[in-house]
């Protein structure tokens, strides 16, 4: 009934896996012998699901508008707000409706203001509201779609607060004990254990910093830092044993047990994990109430109907996807695992599950798995369970009551050590595969393989389980490596160029430029914990998401950091063969660092102009200008020349009119394609230069609404006066043109 109501829930949000689950549960329950009554219920569960799902996306609809709604608005804080840096952030409801709220501090005065407002404050400001912006680029995290997901379809830029006053209610009492908690641990412990303790008691990552969470990530523990159903399950015991312990009966301890647990759920942020894990226990507790104790694959079934009939788009949510499919898997293996005398043994059987089962979904959301994650767990697991989170709840309880120094340092160098050991394992060559995104069909075959894999595992055919699954995965890499299809991305990284070269059969891959955004000084207050980056949000993501980890070339067309921002995070994940860079480049401050990283790294950096022959050479790539030593900035930018998927590109960096000028005198070029120079300003693609190349499609790179007023409206019409194609990041999104042979189509990420 659960996989029906999972089943009836995809078809009427996603009915490609609709169909697939669907497929599989009949034909389970075909080979299952599912009776009569059993086929009806499951139809009928099917039916309900479907239609509730189809009712509660219909319903998704917002009845607020910034044209009809004055600026004055009042509302309620739902949540704990997120203040980092300059910037607050939190979850409110306007009405009925709720809406992200975001204000920008001007002074640190104003910002110390603000950390007492939690939840239950209700505000009022003037602001406006806006639509938030959909992903610009295939295969990256969809913000706007996941704040659909959750019912918010505004974010509130707040220009002014007029007055805030607490009306807290009852509801609002637990979020107030976990904003206390988490101010507690920010205050008093050490900034490098406050992130970690955060995480492991009240299911708050934020803090933990970008290094640490990379290295877990990599190691695959990266779930330790969160609340999983390990957690639920070790402090109810605890708590549960305490309470008989001290005399109170068990028809008690049932009742306060089910209060914490349902308490619990919104102490830790109600994560699908916790909510899992708490429901699971809950229905078990309740059962026996009834005198009738349900096995825990059923209570899970159960907890998994409710979840999928209240909130049918957490379907869409990472983490209810690994809670329940890591949970399901272990619940199905755990008479297998229990056959096992050894604990060792049921230790490495219950991470090879885990691990195994988690595959699909990791690849899918996060293109690449960790190699070392089967041995890291089998260490890690232990160690927090059994040691790290005991230890700090411990320490915060106690220093709830009263600091004790020598505790509080036995804890930071216990969660100091762990975190330095982490990075420094995580630094070792290949700790990681780089898988992808894999399509629906390859998805498919992940999950029924590993249906094979468990069943084979059951029946002691290990080897022949482990051969099957490195069979698949070595399929998946090959496909990934020499496919036949080619494809020239222009990745829109706001105001900035990055394009990507992936030529067919693994023939080259090439970046040109990394994007990037100018970095202005500010003060301690407004720096952020984890501030965003091109590189590390956009780039690094987009090229694993292709199956990419090697670089044959990466070219920094100059030394501009809309052009160069994002390198350092490219060079840090990606294995990159050489570096172009123009001559005397390095001048500047930020490609002086750039090529600095690269020669401790010990990658080439070579500074190119006309002739120089380099190995993109020999993949119809050529380098066209500069033509001397003499760095002078945009005009000395590298430009490629080439012929790819049978079209003649022109890629020209920064380059200007001065440039373009002397380009066409040197060379007589026959252009299907210009990258638009210098992001479409009017001091580049003059009438001169576009009548000598005349293309026939234009892309420009430019960010949506910048400051620079790019594309200028006189390069514009230039274009659309010759009739030529024009793409902009800014509106369309990543720019693709795939191709293979000598036919290709080009394509927007944005329609």
């Amino acid at each position: 009934m659960a996989i029906s109501a999972l089943s009836g829930t995809l078809l009427a949000l996603q009915f490609h896996w609709g169909a697939a689950v669907l497929s599989l549960h009949i034909l389970s329950l075909i080979l299952r012998k599912t009776t009569y009554l059993g086929l009806y219920l499951c139809f009928a569960v099917l039916c309900f699901s479907f239609l509730n799902a189809t009712i509660q996306e219909k319903r998704q609809k917002t009845d607020l508008s910034p044209q009809t709604e004055t600026d004055v608005f009042q509302f309620v804080i739902e949540d704990i707000p997120n203040i980092d840096g300059n910037t607050f952030v939190s979850l409110a409801r306007i009405k009925n409706e709720k809406v992200l709220v975001r204000h920008f501090f001007s002074t640190e005065t104003e910002k110390r203001r603000f950390q007492g407002i939690k939840a239950g404050f209700s505000c009022e400001v003037k602001g406006e509201l806006s639509e938030p912006k959909p992903n610009k680029n295939p295969n990256l995290f969809h913000y706007k779609k996941y704040l659909s997901h959750q019912g918010v379809y505004w974010i509130l830029d707040v220009k002014r607060f007029d007055k805030c006053e607490d009306q807290s209610t009852w509801k609002h009492t637990l979020i107030h004990l976990r904003f206390n908690g988490l101010k507690k641990i920010e205050r008093e412990f050490p900034p490098s254990t406050a992130g970690v303790t955060q995480a492991l008691i009240f299911g708050e990552t934020g803090m933990i910093s970008e290094e640490t969470m990379k290295a877990f990530r990599e190691l695959g523990v990266v779930h330790l830092l969160a609340i999983s159903g390990l957690h639920v399950g070790l402090i109810f015991t605890i708590l549960y044993y305490f309470l008989l312990r001290i005399g109170i009966t068990k028809e008690a301890v049932t009742w306060i047990a089910i209060g914490f647990l349902l308490s619990y759920i919104i102490l830790t942020g109600a994560s699908p994990s916790v909510i899992r894990a708490s429901s699971m226990l809950i229905v078990i507790l309740l059962s026996r109430k009834v005198a009738s104790h349900l096995r825990v694959i059923d209570s899970f079934a159960i907890v998994l109907l409710l979840c999928i009939v209240f909130e049918p788009f957490s379907v869409f949510n990472v983490g209810f996807q690994l809670s329940f499919m890591v949970s399901f898997s272990l619940v199905v293996s755990s008479a297998a695992i229990a056959k096992t005398t050894s604990s060792m043994a049921q230790l490495w059987k219950v991470t090879l599950v885990a691990q195994l089962s988690s595959f699909p979904i990791i690849i899918y959301h996060f293109y690449e798995f960790s190699v070392i994650g089967f041995i890291t767990n089998l260490l890690y697991v232990p160690l927090f369970s059994f040691i790290v989170l005991p230890l700090s709840i411990f320490v915060f309880f106690i220093y709830s009551i009263e600091s004790v120094e020598w505790l509080m340092l036995v804890y930071t160098e216990l969660l100091d050590g762990i975190q330095w050991i982490s990075t420094f394992t995580a630094s070792f060559p290949y700790s990681t595969i780089v898988m992808g995104r894999p399509s629906f069909l390859f998805m498919l075959v992940y999950l029924i393989l590993l249906f094979s894999v468990f069943v084979l595992m059951e029946q002691r055919h290990y080897w022949l389980s482990g051969l099957l699954f490195l069979l698949c995965l070595t399929i998946h890499l090959l496909i990934n490596t020499y496919n036949p299809y080619g494809e020239v991305v222009f990745i829109d990284v706001g105001q900035g160029d990055a394009a990507l070269i992936k030529l067919p059969y693994n023939r080259g891959t090439y970046l040109i430029d990394t994007g990037g955004e100018v970095q202005f000084q500010k003060e301690k207050w407004e720096e952020k914990i984890n501030p965003f980056s091109v590189g590390e949000d956009i780039l690094v993501p987009f090229l694993k998401s292709k199956g990419i980890s090697s670089l044959d070339g990466l070219i920094l067309t100059h030394g501009d950091m809309d052009h160069i921002g994002g390198a350092e995070a490219v060079i840090a994940e990606m294995n990159v063969k050489e570096i172009l860079i123009s001559p005397n480049s390095e001048e500047k401050q930020g490609m002086k660092n750039i090529v600095n990283v690269s020669r401790g790294k010990g990658i080439p950096v070579k500074e190119v102009k006309v002739p120089y022959h380099w190995a993109g050479a020999h993949n119809g790539l050529h380098i066209v200008s500069p033509k001397d030593d003499t760095y002078e900035g945009n005009n000395d930018s590298i430009v490629l020349y080439g012929e790819i998927g049978s079209m003649k590109w022109l890629l020209t960096g920064d380059m200007e009119e001065q440039g373009e000028r002397e380009l066409i005198e040197t060379f007589d070029l026959q252009v299907d394609v210009l990258k638009v120079g210098h992001h479409g300003s009017d001091t580049s693609t003059s009438e001169e230069f576009l009548d000598e190349i005349n293309p026939s499609v234009a892309v420009i790179s430019a960010g949506e609404s910048n400051r620079f007023g790019h594309p200028h409206r006189e390069v514009m019409d230039r274009l659309k006066n010759r009739g030529i194609v024009i793409f902009i990041t800014g509106e369309n999104g990543a720019i693709t043109y795939r191709f293979r042979d000598r036919q290709g189509t080009f394509s927007a990420h944005l329609p």
